[in-house]
């Protein structure tokens, strides 16, 4: 993104008291930054046909689909009952989408904005080659059954509600406008190579997806909730 532009939620879930043993779940009222001196491994979905729910190899990293139907998977524009696309950010409460991956540009024209994934019912596993840390993505219109399962040695959970709960200025279940979406940077204490988001109800939308060993930089403005972690 070529300029900083401020997200509509923003919070932050520690999952142990133990910074050294953290997964950590955080969020800024700004898009993240990327680590400077590693590689990040960003999801590409801009040159997809869609909707689409084929299955995706790149350099990097691989994406499946399962139980998905034929109007999810990897989507654009919004499908009403179906899925929305998430809100990057407003001008005024005019809403920003972003118009491709992670660090795209902003558009307030829906038309032009960028392609994304919808779960539906279904599941979508993205698959790293390499090990990974950190994890960010645009959350869009945060609903209670939506989860993010990681495989990294605690098989880290991030649900729908603890976001809800979490995110300053959210406004309600599912919401489909600003207030309603959250930029989400996961970081685990253990590496993880695999990523699978799901939903008990329609939909878990999300796109902005980028992977990296070191963390991900949010801009500060954030709160924390603490969460026991079972291993501690």
């Amino acid at each position: 993104m070529n300029t900083v532009r401020s997200a509509l939620v923003g919070a932050a879930i520690a999952a142990s008291c133990s910074v050294a043993k953290a997964d950590t779940i955080r969020a800024s009222l700004f898009s993240p930054l990327a680590p400077s001196g590693v590689a990040r491994t960003v999801v590409e979905l801009s040159s997809i046909s869609t909707p689409s729910q084929a299955s995706v190899k790149r350099t990097g990293y691989s994406i499946d689909f399962s139980g998905v139907g034929r109007d999810e998977g990897i989507v654009q524009g919004t499908l009403v009952r179906r899925h929305a696309v998430p809100v990057a950010a407003a001008e005024g409460m005019i809403p920003e989408y972003l118009t491709g991956d992670f660090a795209s540009d902003l558009t307030t024209n829906i038309v032009a904005s960028g392609n994304y994934f919808s779960t539906g019912l279904g599941t979508i596993t993205i698959r790293f080659n390499t090990p990974q840390r950190s994890l960010s993505i645009l959350w869009g219109s945060i609903d209670s059954g939506n989860s993010l399962t990681f495989n990294d040695a605690a098989n880290f959970v991030v649900t729908g509600s603890e976001v809800q709960t979490a995110a300053a200025g959210f406004v309600s279940n599912g919401f489909q406008g600003p207030g309603g979406s959250a930029y989400v940077v996961v970081d685990t204490s253990t590496p993880f190579t695999t990523v699978t988001a799901t939903s008990t109800q329609i939909s878990f939308e999300f796109t902005g997806v980028a992977a990296a060993i070191a963390r991900f930089r949010v801009i500060p403005q954030q709160r924390y909730l603490l969460r026991p972690s079972p291993n501690n």
